[in-house]
């Protein structure tokens, strides 16, 4: 059996025969005695939740002596338990048994004494000799689950008399996981390394597809690494850089602008979509579904710059998808300019009346020098917190006319922390003095801007 697995998963994960090899020796047969916590890490997208998955998967495909839980999905001690019992006993929760449990497990106490009837005493304690296996994905949060719960979890086969191993998968090596107080056995470590390029290749070679000549798509994926693995080190991120940006690259050959033996003049006409990807689509500005229905209009017959300058505005139609209200949208403008201009400055930018022009350009001050002899720009410091009576004063000095009285301004301020557009630097127990800081970027603001036809430009320190 060892055999068939090590074969199927050498095709089905490349590069990880090693750590296959090690998971599959551990296992040996159902009655073996077996470790009783195994410790798998390495760092992300490495194919240590998939090929443990598929390993017990195929292991007991009946899949009564694993349970495969996440800490995200279980995020109390109970439906960690209550979800173990359920796959142990073969119970599935359904409208025929109400979406019952096997049982309702409160503590570490009933869990244990619940393995204990369900895998020695139900059956006279014949299951107990098969080793049970309970498979807990993104382990390092249960840290936050109290001090002995990952200590008694690793002793669950000393607890109950039951051969049970625990197997913990996580990002985060031991030294950093293990129980300060002590007590909690050593497990066995599997170290799941990260990819060489080589095997980056041969996994997303998977992706080809299938109307498409592999060595045209693998050069296209090998160029694609070069320019982005430096910066995008997840293997997930980097196949869904090849899955948005493979049909871009090879529209040129069905338009008849270029042929498949061109690779340079596709890789060129293809460029201004590599730079919007690295700054727009890998950092999740705008959605999959939004790259694919705008980049789809564009075409290698157009200008390149016209692409790009499509491309980029993707960008500024997302933030238009909060939808704010109108006054909303200059509460934004108002907290950003708290943050991003001085406040000795105020009077200058948003003072009213007849001599406003005039002050503004008698006050004008020289631009503070840096030790380089250049500006301090306060857009390469990030913005600085402010007073909410600040953010008021500028506010009402920037709407054009008087605000509705049936507009509520302290909770949209509310609205916009709950958003976290803006964040609290005050402390929670100060009622009056309460600081924050704006986290909209300048382009959004910007954006938000010309949606009320505000030019914030004209009232930023760094631009005026």
């Amino acid at each position: 059996m060892s055999v068939e697995l090590a074969s199927h998963f050498e095709s089905e994960f490349p590069g990880r025969n090693e750590q296959i090899d090690q998971l599959l020796a551990l296992l040996g047969q159902p009655d073996d005695p077996t470790p009783p916590g195994i410790f798998v890490y390495g760092p992300a997208a490495t194919g240590k939740s998939s090929v443990v998955r598929e390993l017990f998967e195929l292991y007991n495909p009946d899949g009564q002596q694993y349970a495969l839980v996440n800490c995200i999905e279980c995020f109390t001690p109970r439906l960690l338990f209550e979800r173990t019992l359920n796959s142990w006993a073969g119970h599935k929760p359904s409208p025929s048994n109400r979406y019952a449990n096997y049982a309702r497990c409160e503590n570490l106490v009933d869990f244990v004494n619940y393995i204990r009837d369900l895998l020695v005493v139900a059956d006279g304690g014949r299951r107990a000799n098969d080793t049970h296996y309970m498979v807990i994905d993104q382990a390092e949060r249960l840290r936050d689950r109290g001090p002995m719960l990952l200590t008694s979890l690793l002793r669950l086969s000393e607890l109950t008399g039951a051969n049970i191993s625990v197997v913990l998968i996580s990002n985060v090596i031991w030294d950093k996981f293990r129980p300060r107080h002590g007590g909690a056995p050593e497990p066995f470590a599997i170290c799941f390394p990260s990819y060489t390029k080589q095997q980056i290749l041969d996994i997303v070679a998977k992706d080809c597809p299938a109307d498409e000549p592999m060595p045209f798509f693998m050069t296209f994926v090998d160029a694609i690494y070069e320019v982005f693995h430096r910066n995008c080190v997840d293997l997930n991120e980097l196949r869904h850089l090849v899955a948005m940006l493979y049909p871009k690259f090879v529209q040129p050959v069905f338009e008849k602008q270029a042929t498949r033996s061109e690779f340079p003049r596709l890789f060129k006409l293809c460029q201004p979509y590599f730079s919007a990807a690295s700054e727009r689509l890998y950092l999740r500005e705008i959605s999959t579904s939004e790259w694919q229905k705008n980049s789809a209009i564009a075409s290698a017959k157009n200008n390149p710059d016209d692409i790009t300058h499509s491309i980029y505005q993707m960008a500024e139609g997302s933030t238009d998808s909060l939808d704010l209200p109108y006054y909303t949208k200059f509460l934004v403008i108002a907290s950003y300019l708290a943050s991003y201009n001085p406040s000795r400055l105020d009077a200058q930018y948003f003072s009213r009346g007849s001599g406003q022009t005039g002050k503004r350009r008698r006050g004008r001050k020289p631009a503070a020098e840096n030790s380089l002899g250049g500006k301090d720009r306060q857009q390469l410091l990030g913005p600085k917190s402010f007073a909410i009576e600040r953010m008021l004063a500028i506010f009402y000095s920037i709407i054009s006319e008087p605000a509705d009285s049936s507009v509520d301004v302290q909770i949209q301020i509310a609205s916009l922390v709950t958003l976290r557009l803006l964040s609290k630097t005050s402390s929670g127990d100060k009622l009056d003095g309460i600081k924050c800081k704006c986290n909209v970027s300048l382009e959004s603001v910007r954006s938000i801007s010309r949606s009320v036809k505000f030019d914030v430009d004209r009232f930023l320190y760094d631009f005026a």
